[in-house]
């Protein structure tokens, strides 16, 4: 079973991940070097150099630049790789990575940052080493962090022990590494408004009439009073009896009025909401859930607008303001906005301040331009300042 939690490396294995690289660059510059310093050696000491101490020099000369291009090719390599992936040829080797903070590849900057500080504190003979190397054992926050992973903001973790950020979806973890949330299915419910526009509402009948009283007849030859000539004859007395005739007013259409939340036609787009909703008309997804890093979700039935204070532009038409509690104030006030348009989910980052990023199910990151809509599938995970959502599917 694959443990889900992030383990910051021990000092022993950073220490032995450094060595290892160290060691890698003293074999690549020593070996030349040590050639370099034969050769000098070889050196007559002739006031006039010689043939041979020509040789010498020269063949010193080559061995130094071999050990130089060498030294240098391999702190380039290393550089590039951390940065880009979190892992230098030591630490590959003992199973560890180094991320940036949001779990994610340092980058350039910060790889440089590291090394640089890493450097200096290992001009201090001896002690500067061994402190350059045991320093995060000392942290007081727990993670970790030697001096120079504080100055360049970076963590490094076991991937052995625990998850991997740089492939999983950084610090918090994709979607998949979350609880898969389920909602019902969703009901159907007829609109009172599509049901007067579909035709005439059907004929509700009246409750039947309570049976009249039987009639007692009278005798044969009593002559039946004017006004109950054209009547028709009473009913046995042994017969069910009748139900009172529906009235016409039963008959005719009911109107229904419809309930003004449900006036559809009063209901405004402006074109900037049709530019959100991709055109007028277009279905949201219906089957996608938003699952927030505060416990929260919001199943997707038309345009939502997150931020710490979000509003929608005028006349827009928008299905939910997600309010984030943000008091680092990380999030904008309209940070971003999501929708559905035929089965398809877009995310738009509304120039916020601190932007928008999305990384993919597979680990890949990119950062979503400001104002441009940017399509994202179940599994994907939007950040946005300290906090994110994940995109996942209800069952249809």
């Amino acid at each position: 079973m694959v443990n889900l939690e992030l383990v910051n490396a021990s000092t022993g294995r950073r220490a032995g991940a450094k060595l290892i690289d160290l060691a890698l660059l003293w074999v690549l510059q020593g070996i030349p070097f040590a050639l370099a310093s034969s050769a000098a050696l070889g050196l007559s000491g002739s006031r006039y150099p010689t043939t041979d101490d020509q040789r010498a020099l020269f063949a010193a000369a080559v061995w130094l630049t071999v050990g130089s291009v060498l030294g240098l090719a391999l702190w380039i390599f290393s550089w590039a790789w951390e940065a880009t992936t979190g892992k230098t040829p030591g630490q590959a080797m003992l199973g560890i990575r180094t991320s940036g903070p949001d779990g994610l590849a340092p980058g350039w900057g910060r790889v440089f940052v590291r090394n640089l500080v890493f450097g200096l504190v290992c001009l201090i003979p001896v002690a500067g080493t061994v402190l350059a190397l045991v320093s995060n054992a000392f942290d007081a926050n727990g993670k970790r962090q030697g001096w120079h992973d504080k100055a360049a903001k970076t963590f490094v973790f076991d991937v052995r022990l625990g998850r991997n950020p740089l492939t999983s979806g950084g610090i918090n973890g994709p979607a998949s590494f979350a609880p898969r949330i389920e909602l019902p299915p969703v009901q159907q419910v007829v609109s009172p408004v599509a049901a007067a526009s579909a035709g005439p509402a059907p004929v509700i009948p009246s409750p039947p009439a309570a049976p009249s009283p039987t009639p007692v007849p009278g005798p044969a030859t009593a002559p039946a009073p004017a006004e109950s000539i054209s009547a028709p004859p009473a009913a046995p007395a042994h017969a069910a009896p009748a139900q009172a005739a529906v009235p016409a007013a039963a008959t005719a259409p009911v109107a229904i009025t419809p309930h003004p939340d449900d006036d559809v036609a009063a209901t405004r787009v402006s074109s900037r909401a049709r530019g959100l909703l991709g055109r007028e008309g277009a279905v949201s997804g219906i089957d996608t859930v938003l699952s927030f890093s505060d416990g929260r979700s919001v199943a997707l039935r038309g345009p939502v607008l997150v931020g710490r204070n979000p509003a929608a532009y005028e006349d827009e038409t928008v299905q939910e303001l997600v309010v984030v509690e943000d008091p680092a104030k990380s999030v904008s006030k309209t940070h971003l906005a999501v929708w559905g348009e035929n089965g398809r989910v877009w995310v738009q980052d509304r120039k916020s301040t601190n932007g928008t990023r999305l990384v993919r199910s597979d680990g890949s990151a990119i950062a979503a331009p400001a104002g441009t809509p940017v399509e994202v599938d179940a599994g994907d995970v939007v950040h946005f300042g300290d906090h994110f959502f994940s995109i996942g599917r209800s069952r249809a």
